[in-house]
């Protein structure tokens, strides 16, 4: 008979050769030669895991049993107890009275945890609720790790939530950094990309790592928390990144990794943050998608994840759920007005159309003669995207949109449709937002913009300048303007473009449709699509896969349907 007990800080577990296939397959299982036993570590997962391989065989030494109890007790149930609760649409707690009752719900579910992954649906408010989570739990020093487009975003949100806190953003060149991170302070409000310029790198797998990342920088410190926003960017092993945060969080005592998209593709996006929030509970990406993942084979004799195990889900959510809450805008929001799409065709200029086709039928060419690698198909299906939407010249590598445009004829005649009414506009591409912006100056239509350029003065600029009503339109990237910031003015949203990413769309959708929009009736979103083009096949792709359309150009069939 199995018996587990705790020994140098693991639980380890004498078991007959038999067995050993069994314990083999649970993360971070260990063989010691000397004791011939094998061990895992000491986590309330890993008491679960033991269970579900071993069943009612498996005997418990004294200490393990009583260690369980203990996090059960403790953390696990009081956890699950305000994690139901926080999920009913009704739920109501004691405590900031500014706060929406889901919201004080989240906030105990979040102290109990200690550490968790906050999932709440883009809009809900996950930066009060985390703000007010450490002031509960008085724990500072606090690391919040965002966008830099939302570092500002943060501190006013400290202006507001907790004044009494002395917050530094982070800013400016390295050596401007080290100056600030020096200085003391309650909270520290970094961006992503910095990261591994003052962390060291933490390991992963036979990933080589060279001297300078091992290395210690400033931010490996003890921490009373380590907050990752919009941590769906950590998803990612591989990236420096990612495990710069990893390595920055080991010190930490509380962990909170804040995102609406935690899953972006499959359950295998989920590892990495349920890694950051809890390694010891999650060590192994490789024994995680073993244990709990549905794989199959793809046509390039790789493997995908395409879903959890029937036969492990319940141990799976049994040991995810006491640090995991995901609550909906439709549940807990149900004041916020009904999303309406609207989708315009718009056909292409006679000069924008030669272009296209001309490109199209040089594709499909190279396509038939095996020619077109996936690196080009890239490259080429986002300038028929461009193509779609204005004339584009190409000289080498360099490609540059011009007039004429006939998207923004459209835009032009939808503003004036519209009448004074304030409007939102996206496009993926930073050159045709360009584009927009010459013509409401030629218009004199007043309006603001976020692509990335601006400083974070410009940017907390021209969008209280848009929130205050001293503008009609605000111009947004995707990819500047889809995170972190409020634009609940607007109850119309025009799509220039669409991302290929569909997070990055419903993210940007979800700047108008969030709390502050319950005045509107409806939140009008406007999609302008050239009809018979690439657009109509990333809309279909996006539609139906809720995935990247990258992932569908790598076949040669479907790269032919998209372009046909």
């Amino acid at each position: 008979m199995p018996r587990a007990e705790i020994f140098n800080g693991r639980i380890t577990v004498e078991t007959e050769y038999r067995d050993k296939d069994l314990i083999r397959g649970i993360p971070g299982s260990k063989f010691d030669g000397a004791s011939r036993m094998w061990s895992v570590p000491l986590t309330w997962a890993h008491c679960l895991q033991l269970r579900g391989v071993f069943g009612e065989r498996l005997e418990l030494g004294p200490e393990l049993e009583a260690w369980g109890y203990r996090e059960l007790n403790e953390r696990v149930a009081p956890a699950m107890l305000a994690r139901d609760y926080a999920m009913d649409p009704e739920s109501d707690m004691p405590g900031d009275q500014r706060l929406y009752g889901y919201q004080r719900a989240g906030v105990s579910f979040l102290r109990l945890a200690g550490s968790a992954i906050l999932g709440d649906e883009m809009g809900t408010g996950k930066t009060v609720q985390t703000i007010m989570t450490l002031e509960d739990a008085d724990a500072y020093p606090a690391l919040v790790v965002t966008p830099k487009s939302v570092k500002g975003s943060w501190a006013r949100e400290y202006e507001r939530w907790a004044p009494h806190r002395k917050v530094i953003v982070v800013t400016g060149n390295a050596p401007q950094r080290r100056k600030l991170l020096a200085e003391p302070a309650d909270v520290y409000i970094i961006h992503w990309e910095a990261l591994r310029l003052h962390s060291r790198i933490a390991g992963y797998g036979n990933i080589r790592l060279e001297d300078k990342d091992k290395e210690p920088g400033e931010l490996n410190r003890p921490w009373a928390a380590v907050v990752a926003d919009e941590a769906h960017r950590a998803k990612e092993p591989k990236s420096k990144q990612t495990r710069a945060l990893w390595a920055i969080g080991e010190s930490a005592e509380r962990r909170y990794a804040l995102t609406g998209t935690p899953i972006a593709n499959h359950p295998g996006d989920f590892w990495a943050l349920l890694h950051f929030v809890a390694p010891d509970e999650w060590p192994s990406k490789t024994k995680f998608i073993d244990r709990y993942c549905l794989t199959a084979w793809n046509a390039f004799g790789g493997v995908d994840v395409i879903g959890i195990r029937p036969e492990r889900r319940e141990e799976f959510f049994r040991i995810a759920d006491p640090r995991f809450l995901r609550r909906s805008k439709a549940i807990v929001l149900r004041d916020l007005p009904e999303k309406v799409y609207i989708r315009r065709d718009v056909e292409m200029t006679p000069k924008q159309a030669k272009a296209y086709k001309e490109l199209k039928g040089d594709m499909l060419a190279r396509l038939d003669s095996g020619s077109l690698v996936v690196t080009d198909s890239l490259t080429e299906l986002t300038r028929l995207a461009q193509l779609a939407s204005a004339y584009l010249e190409v000289d080498g590598d360099q490609a540059l949109l011009s007039e004429p445009s006939s998207k923004l004829d459209e835009l032009e005649e939808l503003l004036s449709d519209l009448g004074d009414e304030p409007v939102v506009v996206f496009a993926a591409s930073r050159q045709l937002i360009d584009l927009a912006d010459a013509r409401l100056v030629k218009r004199g239509i007043s309006h603001v913009r976020v692509t990335g350029s601006e400083n974070d003065t410009e940017r907390d600029w021209a969008i209280r300048s848009f929130q205050g009503g001293h503008a009609r339109v605000i111009l947004c990237t995707l990819g500047a303007g889809s995170e972190g910031i409020t634009l609940t003015r607007a109850r119309n949203l025009v799509f220039l473009q669409r991302s290929w990413s569909l997070v990055q769309n419903r993210q940007a959708e979800d700047r108008v449709h969030r709390p502050g929009a319950e005045e509107h009736d409806s939140i009008r979103i406007f999609d302008l699509v050239a009809p018979g083009t690439v657009e109509e096949g990333v809309l279909d792709a996006l539609a139906a896969k809720g995935d990247r359309l990258e992932e569908v150009t790598r076949d040669d069939e479907a790269l032919r349907r998209l372009l046909t």
